[in-house]
């Protein structure tokens, strides 16, 4: 067992490295819509970092659109918009100039962009166009370019394009900078994030997040690339090192109105030294990309977020060896907890380790903007419990198979599981515990089998066994034997059953219910109905494996017994169907119509049990219990003249046996009066 669970262990793990590295789209796909659960997790305890204060997004919103008119609007409205924005450190246009509009507009346009001196304007890269990039573009965008780079390959391993969609050249000619607003989402359309570089015609251009940081700062970038991308970037004291950044969404993104703007509501003041990102966020013009926070976020805001990301130093780090490290000691933590030998304590542990990924990588996140994967740790530990859980517990069904193979033929279904879970206790021997036993028996059998065949025997004692038997093991009670035609249950073993009184009790009606069903199974057979009596005591027995070495069987001995066999056969005398001791009904919680019936002693016992009938619900038995209760409390008193009157009324009205046995022997004590000391027990001499 232990080689195998070295072995699956290292082969679930190279599993891991093999997904990790080769990142197959659906199961790239998988993993980032599960990994989002951190963002959820942070929203839910409303811990969010705050953006860099000198950041604003100016946005072309529905208010500005029903303002100005539809995107694109006349250019001398944009003009008028980024001469708003000259007291702007920088400006950043989330929109691209491709094409001419009338003259005179562009010219104000191309005027107030090289008047305000601030800004960077945007472009995009295409992998496929059908327009040749004239050279005079070329030019300009040379000026855009980093000039500063050291390559340590022949090769650049950044995403190179071979188009572009350009500002017009007196956009460029008059644009502090210029810069590409490309994002590509992952695997499954969702953006998490934010390119730093891309490579076009041989020159390496930044990001437009990146460039407003370059010119906000005015700081030149330090680059590295080597073949398998970025090595090192850094500007300033912030070292971003990577093709990409993972972006760390906010909550609150600073935004004011292109129509506020335009109308001064928000003086130039406002931006004085701010960085300004101008986009569309009106959902009719389509600038709307989903991400793990919103399926409806404004790209413009993606900009926002990676410039305050990389002034902050807080965009989410994430590290190959973290990442596989972290991995490793989550199943490792697994392995170890396999070695737990006891189930109960073995999945607690097995729970606990689970929870490592998720609770472990959202507190990283909270606390230190650190992204650390949490879907393969979790879903390989959860595979190698399974598979290792699986294969113990064939193994040990094997095993299972064996015994109850050995001791299923004379074993009741419930002892056979006892034995399995603890082999130990097949030994001789037994415990005292509280129980409630059931015995229940066919009326006058011996006379029904006169007139039967064998075979008619057997199939009448298997039709009325099977079903309640049933019964007995649905309210979770014990099938202790069957003894000829009698049946014996117990409540309470081999496993404690809570209120086992009242399932006895429950038990027992049932099963009067089900002799109407099982006399029209046997009348359709050619046999005939049946009558049964119970009899249910509660108390102390020692029950366990009793017998000899050679031969023994699980069951219950003791008075407790006895005394629930001989209430069974007072139902002869009583001519009812369920007897209860005052044990069982002492400690009954649920309500039961009880009638108390009498005081007696039954034979080999000394002690007097005051015995109660189980009745049905019904108006006509509540009747009966209050006039029958009433009486017996005149013959305890020994009011016997008083008594044999509602006894007797009793029999003639509603044929009440139990009423003409206490009429009887009211009668008996009229004319022959009991001893003064009389304390109303009857004494039975025979079974």
């Amino acid at each position: 067992m232990n080689v195998f669970k070295v072995f699956l262990f290292l082969l679930l793990f190279l599993i891991f490295l093999l997904l990790y590295f080769s990142k197959p789209v659906t199961v790239t796909k998988f993993i980032n819509s599960l990994e989002d659960i951190k963002f959820s997790i942070e929203s839910l305890l409303d811990i969010h970092d705050t953006p860099y204060e000198n950041i604003v997004v100016v946005t072309i919103d529905e208010e500005s659109i029903n303002k100005y008119g539809r995107w694109p609007w006349n250019r001398k409205i944009t003009a008028k918009l980024i001469e708003n924005l000259k007291e702007a450190k920088v400006v950043g246009l989330d929109i691209v100039f491709s094409e001419r509009s009338d003259p005179e507009s562009d010219e104000a346009l191309f005027q107030a962009i090289g008047d305000a001196g601030n800004v960077i304007s945007g472009f995009f890269f295409r992998d496929y166009s059908t327009e040749t990039i004239p050279e005079e573009i070329i030019d300009y965008l040379e000026d855009c370019s980093l000039p500063r780079y050291k390559l340590l390959s022949e090769k650049a391993g950044i995403h190179e394009f071979s188009h572009i969609e350009s500002n017009l050249p007196e956009i460029l000619e008059n644009s502090l900078s210029c810069a590409f607003f490309n994002i590509k989402p992952d695997a499954d359309g969702i953006y998490r994030h934010y390119p730093t570089v891309y490579l076009f015609k041989g020159m390496i251009f930044p990001s437009l997040a990146l460039q407003l940081v370059r010119f906000y700062l005015n700081k030149e970038i330090d680059l590295e690339i080597s073949e398998k991308g970025v090595r090192k970037l850094s500007i300033s004291n912030k070292n971003i090192n990577r093709n990409y950044i993972r972006i760390n969404f906010y909550k609150d993104i600073k935004t004011v109105s292109a129509k506020d703007v335009l109308e001064k509501k928000v003086t130039s003041d406002f931006f004085k030294d701010k960085i300004v990102i101008v986009g569309i966020t009106e959902m009719g013009v389509y600038d709307i990309r989903p991400t793990p926070i919103d399926p409806l976020t404004p790209g413009v805001f993606l900009h926002f977020m990676a410039v305050s990301n990389i002034l902050n130093g807080e965009f989410l780090k994430s590290s190959t060896i973290y990442d596989i490290g972290f991995t490793f000691s989550v199943m490792f933590l697994v392995f170890l907890a396999t070695f737990i030998k006891k189930l109960k304590f073995r999945m607690p542990i097995y729970g606990m380790v689970l929870l490592i990924p998720l609770l472990l990588s959202s507190t990283l996140l909270i606390t230190f903007d650190i992204w650390l994967v949490t879907v393969y740790p979790f879903v390989f530990s959860f595979m190698y419990i399974i598979i290792l859980e699986i294969f113990q517990y064939f193994k040990v069904d094997v095993q299972t198979k064996e015994l109850k193979k050995a001791f299923s033929k004379y074993v009741s279904p419930e002892i056979v599981d006892q034995i399995v879970k603890n082999p130990e206790k097949l030994g001789l021997g037994g415990d005292e515990k509280d129980i409630t036993v059931l015995f229940a028996d066919i009326r006058n059998f011996t006379s029904i089998t006169e007139k039967l065949t064998p075979h008619q025997i057997v199939t009448l004692l298997n039709i009325y066994f099977d079903k309640m038997t049933e019964i007995i093991l649905k309210n979770k009670g014990l099938l202790d034997k069957y003894i000829g035609d009698a049946i014996m249950a117990v409540f309470n073993a081999p496993l404690s059953v809570q209120d086992h009184p009242d399932k006895a009790c429950e038990t027992a009606i049932l099963m009067t219910e089900e002799l109407k069903n099982i006399n029209r199974i046997l009348s359709k057979k050619g046999l005939p109905p049946i009558r049964i009596g119970i009899g249910i005591n509660t108390g102390n027995a020692v029950i366990g494996n009793l017998g000899s070495s050679f031969r023994f069987e699980y069951t219950a001995i003791g008075d407790t017994v006895n005394l629930a066999s001989r209430l069974e056969s007072l139902n002869r005398i009583y001519g009812t169907s369920i007897i209860v001791s005052h044990y069982t009904v002492e400690k009954v919680k649920k309500r039961f119509l009880f009638r108390k019936i009498d005081k007696v002693k039954v034979k080999g016992k000394e002690e007097a049990v005051i015995i109660y009938e189980l009745m049905e619900e019904s108006l006509e038995n509540k009747t009966i219990k209050d006039l029958y209760e009433k009486a017996l409390e005149l013959y305890f008193n020994a009011k016997f003249e008083q008594a044999e009157e509602i006894f007797s009324k009793l029999w003639t009205e509603f044929e009440d046996q139990a009423s003409k046995v206490l009429a009887d022997r009211s009668k008996m004590y009229v004319d022959n009066p009991p001893e003064s000391n009389w304390n109303g027990i009857y004494e039975f001499k025979e079974k």
